[in-house]
């Protein structure tokens, strides 16, 4: 990777890093308006908010994920430039591509993949299960 690539990268890393601390967290309503209630009296309507809730809760947890992973790549880019983009485990380069969809990925597409095998495997059918 050229100097010219990791500047675009790094550009690309603050811009993802500003964008999630601009977006305000999800709020969660809690299951009960009013302290002095015992619960909701409609059974949908508290299931649908604790629904609700959990979204609520996956998306903050998915934003802070994100966050936390783009201020690692932004760490890694500071502290060794020459090393960043490539595989932290076959320490290939990582292609450039990715990089551009995943500027925080510290894996190449291979090496991911074994990490993750379910991703390539074909679904199960009831036939399979005989």
């Amino acid at each position: 990777m050229d100097a010219a690539q990791r500047a675009a990268i790094g550009r690309r890393l603050l811009a993802l890093r500003d964008e999630a601390l601009g977006k305000e967290p999800a709020r969660i309503e809690p299951n009960r308006p009013d302290a002095a209630a015992t619960g909701i009296p409609d059974q949908d309507a508290q299931a649908l908010n604790e629904m609700h809730q959990v979204l609520a809760s996956k998306r903050n947890q998915g934003q802070a994920d994100l966050l936390a992973h783009v201020v690692r790549a932004i760490d890694r880019l500071a502290a060794d430039p020459e090393l960043f983009g490539l595989c932290a485990e076959c320490e290939e380069e990582i292609p450039w591509a990715r990089l551009e969809a995943i500027p925080y990925a510290t894996l190449c597409t291979a090496c991911q993949a074994k990490r993750d095998p379910q991703r390539g495997a074909r679904r199960r059918s009831s036939s399979d299960f005989r």
